[in-house]
């Protein structure tokens, strides 16, 4: 009698689980599984990257990033991950991201990351990027859904590929729109100034040597912009020029010359800059000479890589340009 008794109070308690489970749906403005809508508690989304997709049953909440513009990238997006690698410089976190990084756990190089400790941190997702972690990505991905982007320095597909994953498709949608509109107001402002100008970005190395960017994060912001480069250093193929002799300054001249050269991590950076602007060819060069050349934040120019980085180096474009 005792047994039957007990199976009636278990029967009726599931009975009212249930009745309450069907009325907190009907009552609730919740999305159900079905209904289209990303990213929310049952519901599960694929997301396409350059390795493949990626499946995601929920909205992460613990999310690890693995380079440097991607951890950028998630911040600007309003996302604070457990666990993310170091910054090339200003280590463990770059000052402009350090006040919205306490607490995260640090990952190591962006090209070696602590895999023991991401499998600690319990990741619901991790974002990384083809060139760095292509080789470890079954590996993450046994972890937790991985997401791989193309390109380091893409960072308007980097943000929207993180948007995606993250439920934040607003955030940057409202982000990428003003990022056009500031552009729109750069070409507008600076009118036919920018057909004229031919930009030069370098950096002198701990080795002795000079650099001159082709490409890369920088330079694809200076194509957006209109902004065209020496034909010196218009070389089909060539994301970088490396320069060892000072008789080869002259490929370092534009109307316009930025240096990004890192500043406090070696002594050799400064020395190398000290050597090849103390040259008497260095004072002949044209933007030398119109008060023209920049040694501008290697962080935001050309380190990072993420989408408030961008913002800064076009705000600095604005100063350089005198644009009000």
């Amino acid at each position: 009698m005792r047994v039957i008794k007990m199976m009636l109070v278990l029967m009726l308690a599931l009975a009212v689980s249930a009745c309450g489970a069907s009325g907190g749906a009907k009552n609730s403005g919740s999305p159900s599984a079905g209904d289209g809508k990303p990213g929310q508690a049952g519901t599960e989304k694929t997301i396409q990257h350059a390795l493949g997709t990626a499946a995601l049953k929920k909205k992460p909440e613990r999310v690890v990033v693995l380079f440097n513009g991607g951890v950028d990238i998630v911040i600007a997006l309003g996302v604070k991950p457990v666990g993310a690698v170091e910054s090339w410089d200003q280590k463990p976190w770059y000052n402009y991201l350090r006040p919205q990084m306490e607490g995260v756990k640090n990952l190591g190089d962006e090209t070696q990351p602590n895999v023991e400790a991401i499998l600690a941190l319990k990741p619901d997702l991790i974002i990384g990027a083809k060139s760095r972690h292509e080789k470890i990505y079954p590996q993450l991905n046994s972890i937790a859904p991985t997401v791989i982007v193309e390109e380091l320095f893409n960072w308007k597909e980097n943000m929207k590929i993180a948007a995606d994953a993250l439920s934040k498709q607003d955030e940057a949608a409202k982000f990428l729109s003003d990022w056009d509109q500031r552009v729109a107001e750069f070409k507008q402002k600076a009118g036919g100034k920018l057909s004229n100008t031919e930009v030069s970005l370098i950096r002198f190395e701990k080795d002795g040597s000079a650099r001159i960017y082709v490409t890369g994060f920088a330079g694809t912001i200076f194509n957006e912009l209109g902004l065209s480069r020496p034909k010196s250093q218009q070389l089909e193929g060539k994301s970088v020029v490396n320069l060892t002799s000072k008789e080869q300054m002259s490929q370092l001249d534009g109307d316009f010359i930025f240096d990004i050269t890192q500043s406090g991590s070696d002594p050799n950076h400064a020395k190398s800059q000290s050597e090849w602007t103390a040259h008497p060819l260095w004072k002949g060069l044209k933007g030398v000479k119109n008060d023209k050349y920049f040694k501008v934040d290697a962080i935001t120019w050309n380190l990072s890589g993420g989408a408030l980085a961008a913002k800064a180096l076009l705000d600095d474009l604005y100063k350089y340009f005198d644009i009000q």
